[in-house]
This record gives structure tokens, sequence and C-alpha cells, in this order.
């Protein structure tokens, strides 16, 4: 896959993350790609194939935190390496309820490509910096408590 490729599959994800249209962002990706989530509080998780991916990004559209801001753009910087790309998001948006606007580093993520599309997509999310912005950052710590 060529460069310039690689980069419109990287413009093509972040736009799709802009608009909320994750089966844009899933059509980014090869038939058995593998979407990991590394660091969460309760261990990482590991999705495989894209009926899983999009079983994945349905829960992340009907998660309430999803709906407490409004986003008005990504930005991506990309640094790559032959069939790797780490990549930086950052997200601007408005808090739903305040009408407050924020700049924040979302996430970084790190795409290992194939021959049409993304094979691995390494996700790390800046989870604590969203909920900060979204005004529910208690809630997810106390999510995160041991039962």
């Amino acid at each position: 896959m060529t460069e310039i490729r690689r980069n419109e599959i990287i413009t093509e994800l972040a736009e799709s993350l802009q608009d909320r249209e994750y089966d844009r962002f899933i059509k980014c990706f090869e038939e058995n790609a593998v979407l990991e989530i590394p660091f969460m509080a309760d261990g990482g998780i590991v999705h495989k194939g894209l009926p899983e991916i999009k079983k994945h990004f349905e829960n992340v559209a009907a998660d309430s935190m999803t709906n407490l801001i409004r986003i008005e753009e990504i930005m991506a910087k990309t640094y790559h390496s032959e069939e790797v790309a780490t990549v930086e998001f950052f997200t601007k948006g408005r808090l739903i309820s305040t009408g407050e606007t924020f700049h924040i580093p979302s996430a970084v993520a790190i795409i290992r490509f194939g021959e049409t599309g993304i094979v691995h997509y390494k996700d790390i999310p800046n989870t604590v910096c969203i909920a900060k912005k979204a005004g529910v950052l208690n809630q997810v710590l106390d999510s995160w408590k041991e039962k």
C-alpha cells in the first residue's frame, strides 16, 4: 500500500470519528483485522474480525458519555514507517450541557496496514481527559474501582 493511500485511510478515520459515522470507520479495516484497546482499567480488550469490531462501535455509539460532547473537529498528526503509522488524534468540541469549548489530545493509535486496509489498530484513548471534559470523570473513576 502506498503512503498516499495510507494517508487517505487516516483522513477517513479522523473524518468518520468526527462525524460519528462508525460504519465509515470500520470500512477502513480488512475482513480479519484486529482492534486492540490495551490500556483499560479492567484489562485490555481485543476484537478480532469485522463483526466484533462492528459490535464494539455499536457499543460506543450507545454509550451515554458519547452524547455528552459535540465533536466539531478531529485532527490527526501522523508518523509513518513503511506499513505502520502512529497517529495522534486531537479533538476540538463543545460540551452539550454548558456550551464550553475544548481542544484535547484524545487518542494515539498504532495502525498496521495490509494490502487493502487496516489489519491491526491499537487504540490508546485519553479516557481520563475525555471524561473530565465531559463532566463525568468521577463516574468513570467509580466504575473502575474494584468491587
